[in-house]
């Protein structure tokens, strides 16, 4: 065999090391769109850095998740605009959220401020089609109801869905004529 020096066997590990968790965000990538911030708290998170005791060990280890999280934005495979673009696009159309929800999550998973601001502009006439399409859903378990329980119930299912005090409003009176 060929005799290593102990800068290569570093070398050698840490580019093993880098590839491991580029394979594991990759994988993770698999399933649905990830932000930035994501990627790089589950490789830090499953990496079991509390386990590594060495600072300079922490400190490598750091350093191969940064790389990857580099290597993946050169690739294209993580952008916090797309993601967030995705990430919108979901909540409107399979789980219909409102404008607060919204926000909170992609600020929760480290989107930027200024894409979240550009991204949840949902028009008033959208916020009423999303709201419209989630409290219909709703209808159904609380036909038995009389109109005023009716009514609070479907505007607390709106507001905990992240819809404004105006616009559940407005869906509460929509749907109680119609009653």
């Amino acid at each position: 065999g060929q005799n290593l020096s102990e800068k290569q066997i570093a070398e050698l590990i840490n580019l093993d090391q880098a590839e491991r968790l580029l394979a594991k965000s990759l994988r993770l990538l698999s399933f649905r769109p990830r932000s930035e911030r994501e990627i790089r708290d589950h490789l830090l998170r499953k990496g079991k850095l509390k386990d590594i005791k060495a600072d300079d060990e922490k400190a490598q280890y750091e350093r191969s998740v940064e790389t990857v999280i580099k290597k993946l934005e050169n690739l294209g495979q993580i952008d916090d605009y797309e993601f967030a673009k995705w990430w919108v696009g979901q909540r409107t159309r399979f789980k219909p959220r409102g404008y607060y929800v919204i926000r909170m999550e992609l600020i929760s998973k480290g989107v930027s401020k200024e894409i979240v601001d550009e991204l949840t502009a949902i028009k008033k006439e959208d916020q009423l089609k999303l709201a419209l399409a989630a409290a219909s859903k709703k209808m159904s378990s609380y036909k038995k109801l009389d109109t005023e329980n009716f009514k609070q119930k479907i505007g607390n299912y709106l507001l905990s869905r992240g819809f404004s005090w105006e616009v559940a409003k407005n869906i509460v009176d929509t749907l109680a004529h119609k009653r």
